[in-house]
């Protein structure tokens, strides 16, 4: 039980007109209650959310209600229950704030030779931060060229020495609740480039 620290006088408590609100509070939830329970165990999942939802909205408020008469009449508060208003504001904030960019980009090399060499003026351009004693990492992949010219100059798929677009793709995406963010630290990144749930607001495709 989360106990209250009682500043007022102890006569403040305890009264005939708490204790019958009390009573009446406690009458009202255990009806509400058992019609809660009822309608839950007739429930047989095929009903719209907003059933679930309503009968959830009416016992809470209830419960609320009980709460603070057990806390009028003791001074103190048997449950802690938390601020609906803040966690609806954190969400809203949270929907308001977050947009998802998802996009790929398949890529045909058709001269590797000028690749890598764009790629090799790149790093030497813009090298690459290394640990003490440490060396740039050769550039002698197609994949290894395409990184050192995107860090130099972003996303250049269109402009790419040696290379054909075969086909592109970016989503903006306004996440909807859950939302799970992109865990920039996972081991397996791959797994992580995959659009949110969400309303996907513009596309845009090549090929």
């Amino acid at each position: 039980m989360t106990e209250v620290d009682i500043t007022a006088p102890a006569e403040q408590f305890f009264s005939t007109q708490t204790r019958e609100a009390l009573a009446e509070a406690s009458r009202r939830l255990a009806e509400r209650l058992q019609a809660h329970t009822d309608a839950l165990l007739a429930m047989t999942g095929t009903e719209e959310q907003s059933a679930l939802y309503e009968q959830n909205a009416a016992l809470e408020e209830l419960v609320e209600g009980w709460n603070d008469a057990v806390f009028e009449h003791t001074g103190t508060a048997p449950l802690l229950l938390e601020d609906s208003v803040d966690d609806e504001d954190d969400e809203e904030a949270e929907q308001d704030q977050v947009i998802s960019v998802v996009s790929r980009f398949d890529l045909r090399v058709v001269d590797l030779d000028a690749l890598l060499d764009a790629g090799r003026a790149a790093q030497e351009r813009h090298p690459a931060e290394v640990d003490d004693g440490g060396e740039d990492e050769p550039v002698d992949s197609a994949e290894q060229a395409i990184y050192e010219i995107s860090r130099e100059v972003g996303e250049a798929w269109f402009e790419l020495p040696g290379i054909e677009m075969v086909a592109g793709a970016r989503a903006y995406v306004v996440p909807e609740l859950p939302f799970e963010p992109l865990d920039a630290d996972a081991e397996d990144v791959v797994t992580e480039l995959i659009a949110p749930n969400g309303v996907a607001t513009h596309a845009e495709t090549w090929a």
